[in-house]
This record gives structure tokens, C-alpha cells and sequence, in this order.
């Protein structure tokens, strides 16, 4: 029988911590990136973030842009791989 208990330090708990602020508006931010349609995607950078807090009344103080830009781009680059994993999977043809 294989050992489970390794495999549980991504699994959440009642008891850890919420995430902190910047991963999740990196995640609202890689969102908002990703939300234009099925072949534009905005990049996650200085310049978008700036734009998307200030659509959203998102406010960032100057020393957590980099945070959440890292936390971004970590996201944007795993939609991505997603989004290409999905359309390898549906164009490969089944024997």
C-alpha cells in the first residue's frame, strides 16, 4: 500500500493560514490577465497590474508589486501549461 502521508503538504487545512493578500490578488490579477478571450492574453506584468488595480479599486502598496507579480507569473505560467495541456489532449486523435 503506498505511504499517503507525504503526499498531504499541498492539501489545505482548517488549521493553516489564509493565503496571503498578494497570492490571492495575483490570482484575481492572473484572471483578469486571462479573461479576454481564447487567443489574447495579457502578460502579467508592472504595467497591467498597475492598470488592473486601479480598474479594480485594488489598492497595492509599492514594496508587495513585486510579490504579487512573482505570484502572478507563477499562475499565469500553470494556466497556460493547463490551457495547452487541454488543447494537445482534445486535437490528439484516439485510436
Amino acid at each position: 500500500m503506498r505511504e499517503l502521508s507525504h503526499d498531504t503538504q499541498d492539501t489545505p487545512t482548517l488549521f493553516d493560514a489564509p493565503p496571503p493578500e498578494a497570492v490571492s490578488q495575483a490570482r484575481d490579477f492572473v484572471k483578469w490577465c486571462c479573461s479576454f478571450g481564447a487567443s489574447f492574453r495579457n502578460s502579467p506584468d508592472i504595467t497591467n497590474l498597475r492598470y488592473w488595480a486601479k480598474q479594480n479599486k485594488v489598492k497595492i502598496k509599492d514594496r508587495d508589486e513585486a510579490e504579487i507579480l512573482q505570484a502572478a507569473r507563477a499562475a499565469f505560467l500553470k494556466r497556460i501549461e493547463q490551457q495547452v495541456r487541454s488543447a494537445l489532449a482534445k486535437a490528439e486523435p484516439v485510436n
